[in-house]
C-alpha cells in the first residue's frame, strides 16, 4: 500500500458545526531535552523526557474573517475536530484505498491574525493555539494521544505515562 494524498477534510468544533473552509498546520512533536553528559558518557546526549513535550502550537487558517470564525480568538478552550480522508494506492491490486484519519485537540488561542483586505483576494485570516491535548486517530484506531494535564502519553497503544502517573499519586 502507497500512501498518496489526504483527499480532504472538514474541522468540526465541540458541537460537531462545520467551521467554514479552513487550513490547519499540525503540531511539531518535540520532547523536552536535557543534555546528560559526564564520566563514562563520550560526548553528550540530548535525553528526552518521555511523554514531555514542548510547546504544542497549531494554526488554523480561515479564507477571510467572517462573524463565524472572528470569536475563536476569545480567551477560552476550544475543541476541534479534523476529520478526513486519506488515498492509498495498492500496488498489488492496482485499486486505490481509502483510510480515515481523525486529528482531536483541545487548545488554547495564543494570537490571532486578522489578515490583509484586498480587492478579490482572500484575506488570510488565522488564529494560532496551544494544544493541551491531542489525539490522532487512523481507521478509529487512536495511534498518538496526548494530555499535558492528566499525564497522558500513549503512542501505538502504549501508555508511556502510566508509572508516572501512579508514582506521583495521579492514577
Amino acid at each position: 500500500m502507497i500512501p498518496d494524498k489526504l483527499t480532504n477534510f472538514i474541522c468540526y468544533d465541540a458541537g460537531n458545526e462545520m467551521l467554514g473552509i479552513v487550513d490547519v498546520t499540525l503540531p511539531n512533536l518535540n520532547y523536552m531535552t536535557e543534555s546528560m553528559g559526564g564520566a563514562g558518557i563520550a560526548g553528550e546526549i540530548d535525553s528526552p523526557t518521555k511523554g514531555h513535550f514542548q510547546s504544542l502550537t497549531t494554526a488554523i487558517n480561515w479564507r477571510v474573517l467572517f462573524g463565524e470564525n472572528v470569536v475563536y480568538c476569545a480567551p477560552e478552550t476550544y475543541h476541534y475536530a479534523f476529520m478526513g480522508n486519506v488515498q492509498s494506492y495498492d500496488e498489488g491490486s492496482g485499486e486505490y484505498r481509502d483510510t480515515g484519519i481523525k486529528v482531536v485537540m483541545r487548545c488554547i488561542p495564543k494570537n490571532a491574525t486578522l489578515g490583509t483586505m484586498g480587492v478579490a483576494v482572500q484575506m488570510g485570516t488565522s488564529v494560532e493555539y496551544e494544544i493541551i491535548y491531542l489525539l490522532i486517530s487512523v481507521n478509529r484506531r487512536a495511534m498518538v494521544e496526548i494530555d499535558k494535564l492528566n499525564f497522558v502519553c500513549t503512542i501505538n497503544g502504549r501508555d508511556y505515562m502510566s508509572e508516572v502517573r501512579r508514582n506521583i499519586g495521579r492514577d
